[in-house]
């Protein structure tokens, strides 16, 4: 058994946006591109999933709950910062934020 993998940031992949294998962006650090990045407001969330469906990179992180039905659903649970470019997708899309009363999502400029 081999020990964890180190990770590269952007600064060490290889110039030019050259990718040497498909399927690899779980290996790098991205989420120091940001600027701007989304803050998951969870009681102002509808379990919607409409976040994790138009994230490109898919930093949007899932659980289940039990219903009182008995019945198990599928809940956001948070934000993967590791990934997360904050491109605002998940915060333009939702649909609590389209309607204007409440924020499940907010977008603040990242501390440096």
């Amino acid at each position: 058994m081999s020990g964890p993998k180190l990770l590269l940031t952007w600064r060490e992949l290889p110039g030019g946006g050259v990718i040497l294998a498909g399927g690899n962006s779980e290996e790098y650090e991205t989420g120091t591109w940001r600027t701007w990045r989304p803050v998951f407001q969870p009681d102002n969330c509808t379990g919607c999933l409409t976040c994790w469906v138009f994230c490109p990179e898919g930093a949007i992180f899932l659980g289940e709950e039990t219903r009182p039905d008995g019945k198990t659903r599928r809940i956001v649970k948070g934000i993967d910062y590791f990934h997360c470019k904050g491109c605002g997708l998940c915060v333009r899309e939702c649909p609590v934020n389209k309607k204007g009363k409440r924020r499940a999502l907010l977008f603040e400029k990242e501390e440096m």
